[in-house]
């Protein structure tokens, strides 16, 4: 038996390594599995210290983060639920364990999730299935609030030594002195935020956000540079029409074939939702450029297809551009050329982690400067030369999240999008790297 699970395991770990999309490095192939502990589910206006830049929707791995302020709310893989308010220092162990260095907290635990335990530098709190409030300060200091429930409280350091253990039940409260001196207190309880009170938070900002991004959408519609603008808003006449808003070109209105209306990148929003393989916009775009912007803001839900489309030409004849993902995390520009086909691509940065959020991507072919950029979420990640003779880019009959409708069938030609897609502009000037970022920049929550 032992032997047949030995091969079995091998097996399993060389198809694994077999099915490793082209590439991506044998070091990033655990960029392909999820090694997070927690998810983001809710946030407002969280400003983040050094790299790190949670945002809702992202798996959080173990490691150090700091939240210099705002409110995020993580939702553990075993089911616990932490509202954190910055300033806060916090480190990400497991999927029951966390570390609070310094910050405010407070916990929803289910019985599932019974033993959740969080650790501050002087005391760990192990929960029995509560609700606690944890506020900790930068001499390590600390107090606990139990709103419901039952929680234990051990010196830390001690491995839960029973002789530091002390019980907290239902409305009690406790100090931790920087000496980490556990004692019962009759302190008055400080506010701790809790997820019914962050999502009415989140809920008021957003319906701010979303009439402040309309204002701008009318600017970004009157812009001469804008070939083609769709906010992505459910038409009231007909809800199979997507419209072009941009007052240069208000002719190029997109047929929605298949796709299902959802929410946006934020409540009030609207999205369409590509699914199936026959979903798909199909537009018509006039016109010929010697340069062009793609910008669009998408949710992943996976990178299923060797090919994904964003925008592509019904053919690929010369001068046809096919704007698209690839399975292996990277964005694509591919061309038509008079002497053949071209491909620029990004770097593979695209992974898991950025599945189920909402990103940003652009790419621009610029004549001028005879380059081809790429940006994911405002960042350059990667460029490439254009090294053939100048020529007019074109499109005609073109397709949102789908390729045409080839004669005969084969794996490349089945590219549908999978996730949701809210917002597409087509520039017909290459941008600047610092308008992409203000796209991006003026386009998140």
């Amino acid at each position: 038996i032992a032997t047949i699970l030995l091969a079995t395991s091998a097996t399993i770990l060389f198809a694994l390594l077999w099915a490793r999309p082209q590439g991506v490095p044998n070091e990033s192939l655990a960029e392909l599995f999820d090694e997070g502990v927690a998810v983001v589910t809710q946030s407002y206006d969280p400003q983040w210290a050094g790299e790190t830049r949670l945002h809702v929707g992202s798996s959080v791995s173990p490691g150090k983060v700091e939240l210099q302020s705002g409110l995020i709310q993580l939702e553990f893989y075993r089911g616990a639920v932490v509202v954190v308010e910055g300033p806060a220092v916090l480190e990400f162990v497991n999927a029951d364990r966390l570390i609070c260095h310094r910050g405010r907290l407070r916990a929803h635990v289910p019985r599932q999730a019974e033993g959740f335990a969080v650790v501050s530098p002087n005391v760990e709190l192990v929960d029995l299935g509560t609700e606690f409030g944890m506020d900790v300060s930068g001499d390590g200091s600390a107090s606990v609030h139990v709103f419901d429930g039952k929680v234990e409280l051990y010196e830390s350091g001690t491995d839960r030594s029973p002789s530091t253990r002390q019980e907290f039940t239902e409305s009690e409260s406790a100090s931790v002195s920087a000496a980490g001196k556990i004692a019962p207190s009759s302190t008055k309880p400080v506010e701790f935020v809790s997820s019914s009170q962050l999502l009415q938070l989140a809920s008021t900002r957003n319906t701010a956000r979303l009439e402040q991004w309309r204002m701008e959408q009318q600017s970004l519609a009157a812009n001469p540079q804008v070939v083609l603008h769709y906010t992505f808003e459910k038409n009231a006449s007909s809800s199979r029409l997507l419209r072009n808003r941009s007052t240069n070109n208000d002719q190029s209105n997109g047929a929605i074939v298949g796709c299902r209306w959802t929410e946006g990148r934020w409540s009030g929003k609207d999205a369409l939702e590509f699914k199936h393989p026959g979903d798909r916009v199909r537009l018509q775009i006039p016109g010929e450029f010697d340069s062009l912007t793609w910008s669009a803001w998408v949710r992943i839900d996976g990178l299923d297809r060797s090919f994904i489309a964003l925008m592509l030409t019904n053919g690929y004849d010369v001068g046809e551009p096919h704007w698209q993902l690839r399975d292996d995390g990277r964005l694509l520009l591919g061309i038509q050329t008079p002497s053949g086909h071209v491909a620029y691509d990004s770097k593979p940065i695209l992974n898991i982690k950025h599945l189920g959020r909402w990103t940003h991507l652009a790419t621009v072919y610029d004549s001028k400067s005879a380059r081809v950029t790429h940006y994911i979420n405002g960042e350059n990640v990667g460029d490439s030369p254009i090294t053939t003779d100048k020529f007019k880019l074109r499109f005609g009959e073109t397709e949102i999240g789908n390729w045409g409708t080839p004669m005969e069938y084969s794996p490349q030609k089945i590219r549908n999008f999978n996730g949701q897609i809210d917002e597409v502009t087509l520039f017909g000037d290459a941008l600047s790297s610092e308008e992409v970022q203000s796209l991006y920049s003026d386009g998140r929550l």
